[in-house]
Order: C-alpha cells, then structure tokens, then sequence
C-alpha cells in the first residue's frame, strides 16, 4: 500500500475508500466525537483564549493546505494548477477562516460560520473527490477528513462565539460567493479544471445535468443561484438551531 501514492479514475486502489461504506461512517463518529470533545473541553474558556486557539486551528491549516500543494506538486500526473488553486468552497472555508481569525473580522466570522458548515458537511457526507479512486489509509483521505473535520469544528466555534446569525449576513455572503463562482468557473473553463464542481463538464453528475439542461449562456447564473438558495437555506436552519439553544438555556435559567 502506498500511502502518499496518488490515485486517479485511470489507475484506483485496489482496496478504495467508498462512499456510505462502515469506514465513512466510522470517519463521520470520530469527527462528531472530536468536536464534541474540543467543545466541551473549551466551554469555559474565556474570549482570549478561544481566539487564541482559533488562530493556532487556522493557522494549521494554511500549513496543511501548504503540505497539500507539495504533495500535489511532486504526485500529480495532473496540470498542477488544475488542482491547488484555493477554489473549492472548502479550501476557500479555510482561507476565509484564517483572514477572519488574524484579522478579527465580524463579516468574514459570520460568513465562515455558514459556509464552513455548509462546505464542510457536504463534503463529509457526499465525499465524492476522493471516493472509489483513493486506498481508504491514504494520506488523501485521511487529510480529507482532518481538514473538513476541522473546518466544521471552526464552524462550530463561531457558531457558539456569535450566538445568533441574521439574514442580513446574506448582503455580504451571497456577493462573495457569486464572484468565487465567476472565478471558479472562468479557470475552469480555460485550465479544464472543475473548482466548486462547476467544471466543463463537472464532476458531479447533477451539476453536469443543469449544465446540459441550460447551456453555457446560463450555467453562470443558475450555479450562483443555486449556491444562494444553498445559503439561504443553511443560514435559515442554523438560525434556528441558534434561537433553539439560546431559548432552551434561558428557560433552564429561569426555573
């Protein structure tokens, strides 16, 4: 087995991690346990100390995603640029994460807050870049799983730091990701890639349907809007797991 070999559609592990298999759930267990577990130990923690942590999560990141590209450089039977650019919504969780964290901005907190969640768990229950190709202990589904794992537990964090979320993050959210969409999809459509799995074609056979379904003149505008009516819908249920829990410990307090 080799464990940083790196595996394409053309030549797969004999042995590859598969989607919805006792492994990935057993993945999805370790990540719930763990975040938990980073939860309930940083409960008390006063605000310095979370945004200290906060830094040091990011900051590990960006070193990973940094390990990433290397491995990528040095393995890759791929053009390079097909596959490191920071265009995936995830690796884009992991930036914006970062800047948000060391530069201690409230728009990019809230943004991070919806988006880590909303990339972070798609990928961890549909993980389709890197299932049925990779060795299930390689170094690509292993990174896989620690990185999306981490990034929902930044998620998290922010979730529990900001208390509650509004709709009015969406003059902000949905922008930024409407121009991440038109970046995405012009590399795409020059270096063949498929960042944020709008690709010509995309990886993902739904998104390749809309495509043959609308054509090129309006695979720009229904992707953006389907990524909005995304976010819409993750700030919705989040703002109401938020209402829940903040009205849940009141109630408590009050008997």
């Amino acid at each position: 087995m080799d464990f940083f070999g790196y595996y394409t559609i053309d030549d797969p592990a004999k042995h590859p991690f598969m989607m919805f298999s006792t492994t990935h759930l057993l993945f999805i267990i370790l990540i719930i346990c763990c975040i938990y577990l980073g939860l309930k130990v940083s409960k008390d923690y006063p605000e310095e100390k979370i945004k200290k942590i906060e830094k040091i999560v990011s900051a590990s990141l960006i070193f990973g995603e940094f390990i990433y590209y290397i491995w990528n450089i040095f393995k890759c039977p791929y053009p390079i640029f097909t596959e490191i650019l920071p265009l995936h919504l995830c690796s884009i969780c992991i930036w914006t994460s970062f800047l948000a964290f060391w530069l201690d901005n409230e728009k990019l907190r809230h943004f991070i807050a919806v988006n880590n969640m909303l990339g972070a768990l798609i990928a961890l229950c549909y993980p389709a870049t890197v299932a049925s190709i990779n060795q299930t202990f390689s170094y690509r589904v292993i990174y896989f799983f620690i990185s999306h794992g981490t990034i929902t537990f930044m998620g998290v964090m922010q979730l529990r730091q900001l208390k509650s979320l509004s709709f009015q993050d969406l003059k902000f959210n949905i922008p930024l990701l409407a121009f991440l969409t038109t970046i995405a999809m012009g590399v795409n459509y020059f270096l063949h890639s498929d960042y944020l799995f709008v690709g010509f074609p995309s990886s993902i056979p739904i998104i390749q349907m809309i495509y043959n379904f609308v054509g090129i003149l309006f695979y720009l505008p229904v992707a953006i809007l389907i990524f909005s009516i995304l976010e819409i819908l993750m700030l919705f249920i989040l703002k109401n797991i938020l209402q829940f829990i903040y009205h849940r410990q009141r109630n408590i307090i009050l008997n």
